[in-house]
């Protein structure tokens, strides 16, 4: 089946630009033949910060996600004492919702001297209604945890089909692993910011190294996270500006077995695409100190509109969305405004553009405008499809119109202005859709 959707470039100079940008198409994709088995999408969800879940909480997240198409969570789980109570309420949940899980150890924590244990989970919630089976086999991911013998944990546990996330140069051997996962999902080099898009060439590796064994590929909007000396010493942006259209792209383009989005709600790294929980605030982690600072009020929600289309895409073939929408997001104060906090830009903030960022879904071509600030309003034609564009960043207000034949089609003003008075040096992104 043949399915067009824009494949998107960054244009060049892109922040200079006085007239916006558009990621310039380069032609349609012919995507592989589906008949080699069904497509799943998960969701990776993080179980160490909702200690205070209950199963409607749960269930709350669990149907967002299906109405967006996602298969199931991938659990992360380390050694908590409250593991038992939220898997418990998790797989529940799921069980009553028709949604599945599955266990992703977390080997921040986890060791080889805990595969009596981890066979125990396996044994455990494997055998519950909500589990993820594949191949009639229990299904099962981590976070790292190179060289973990799973075979080990088979031969003590229900039959289990191992995903781990390792390096691409670790499969290979008698290790009992069945497929590999990916935690690339942004761009850098050994883990530190670089100055470019993301790419496919880790994927690439990954394919390669796992030869006949299915690939789950990552899949992620954003990353920044902002913990200073005195908490978990963690402050860089991994480059993103275009991320969250692209790297779906690449997706329709490889067509793996496996899709994870990097994550559902890990917000001490900003790239969360599950709701925020004001009432809640310690899912946010760390404190007063901590993400509280760079989420509060900052929503994600619009980006699974964007992600919706494209799971439909993936899973059935789907040729385009059905229902015109914008989706806007962007920082909330200049790269370089002197925002009165304690902890530094993060590292690799000066690769960002101040830019205002708008992901068009429609149905025919139409007009984008952005009318940013004080600016003036900057008019960018996009095909039907999926397209992001750009304008340049301006302070206060900021203002978003679809336009078709000269007719205006939409237009919505968002809630988030943007300032270069600032507490936080918050390179989250604030995430808004307009709809007719």
């Amino acid at each position: 089946m043949k399915l067009s959707f824009s494949r998107l470039v960054q244009a060049a100079a892109l922040a200079s630009s006085a007239l916006g940008a558009i990621l310039p198409t380069r032609g349609t994709e012919e995507l592989v033949d589906r008949a080699s088995g069904d497509k799943y999408v998960f969701a990776h969800f993080m179980v160490g910060i909702v200690a205070s879940y209950t199963q409607d909480d749960w269930t709350a997240d669990m149907q967002l996600a299906q109405s967006i198409g996602i298969d199931g969570f991938a659990l992360n789980i380390g050694k908590d004492s409250y593991n038992d109570q939220q898997l418990g309420y998790a797989y529940a949940a799921a069980s009553a919702t028709g949604f599945k899980v599955f266990i992703s150890f977390d080997f921040s924590y986890w060791t080889t001297g805990d595969t009596s244990t981890i066979a125990q989970y396996i044994n455990t919630y494997g055998a519950m209604d909500g589990q993820f089976i594949y191949n009639n086999e229990v299904f099962v991911s981590t976070f790292v945890g190179d060289g973990f013998n799973w075979g080990d944990v088979a031969s003590q546990s229900k039959p289990l089909f191992a995903c781990p996330n390792w390096q691409p140069g670790s499969f290979g051997g008698d290790n009992g692993v069945s497929c590999g996962f990916s935690w690339g999902a942004w761009p850098n080099q050994n883990n530190q910011p670089i100055d470019q898009n993301m790419t496919t060439t880790l994927d690439q590796e990954y394919i390669t190294n796992l030869g006949s064994n299915p690939y789950m590929m990552p899949v992620s909007p954003w990353f920044f996270t902002h913990y200073g000396p005195s908490s978990y010493n963690k402050n860089w942006i991994f480059y993103s500006d275009w991320l969250w259209n692209t790297r779906w792209d690449q997706v329709l383009q490889l067509a793996p077995q496996f899709v994870e989005i990097v994550t559902w709600n890990d917000f001490g790294e900003s790239h969360y695409i599950g709701p925020l929980h004001p009432d809640n605030p310690s899912v946010y982690a760390g404190g007063d100190t901590g993400a509280v600072q760079w989420v509060t009020g900052m929503t994600h929600d619009a980006w699974r509109d964007v992600a919706a289309p494209y799971i439909k895409a993936y899973k059935a073939g789907a040729s385009s969305p059905t229902t015109e929408e914008l989706v806007y997001y962007y920082r909330p104060s200049p790269k370089d405004a002197a925002c009165s906090d304690s902890v530094a830009q993060p590292t690799g903030y000066e690769f960002d553009d101040d830019l205002v960022f708008v992901t068009a879904l429609t149905t025919s071509p139409a007009t984008v405008v952005i009318t940013s600030g004080s600016n003036a309003a900057v008019s960018i034609d996009v095909p039907a499809g999926i397209n992001t564009v750009s304008a340049p960043m301006g302070l206060g207000q900021q203002v978003f119109a679809l336009q078709r034949n000269g007719s205006p089609v939409m237009q919505g003003t968002s809630s988030q202005q943007i300032s270069s008075t600032c507490t936080v040096n918050n390179f989250n992104a604030y995430v808004g859709k307009v709809t007719a």
